[in-house]
């Protein structure tokens, strides 16, 4: 006779099944849980590279700015004033400093604007340039010798 209580034998059989699947909702939880900080990290970063990254474009902008509203500019009047004749006619000199610059993977144009009318140098800006920065100085521009009207130069960056 096999036997006895029903209960115990119950109890005291080691045959079972092993429950290795209750802990798969927990481990995709953690998983997931991990995947979302790891994007969260990288988003960070990615962002931070991006605006340091706009930091020193804005800077070489003011550093160019700076550069051409030098007293020793060529298209620098007396006073800080840009001389828009002379600027239009010496393009040349312009374009060569832009040169200087796209070498080590800064391009720009100046932008000479005021009373809704604005003229670029040394060309007009390319339309295919979608991430740019902009620097802008006021200035007065030189039209000729009886009108010198307020305006801005502006420094239109890319990479």
């Amino acid at each position: 006779m096999r036997g006895g209580n029903p209960l115990i034998n119950f109890l005291k059989d080691e045959k079972a099944i092993s429950e290795e699947f209750t802990s798969i909702p927990a481990l995709s939880v953690f998983m997931i849980g991990f995947t979302l900080f790891i994007l969260l990290i990288a988003n960070t970063y990615i962002a931070y590279e991006q605006r340091i990254d706009s930091l020193e474009k804005y800077q070489n902008g003011f550093y160019i700015a700076s550069k051409l509203t030098n007293p020793d500019c060529f298209f620098i009047r007396e006073g800080g004033i840009v001389d828009l004749q002379l600027l239009r006619n010496d393009r040349y000199l312009l374009s060569l400093l832009c040169e200087e610059y796209k070498i080590s993977g800064v391009n720009f144009i100046v932008r000479i604007s005021f009373n809704e009318f604005f003229e670029d140098f040394p060309e007009n800006l390319p339309d295919y340039v979608t991430n740019r920065v902009a620097v802008s100085k006021n200035v007065g521009i030189y039209l000729n010798q009886a009108q010198t009207t307020p305006g801005k130069l502006t420094i239109i960056m890319w990479s």
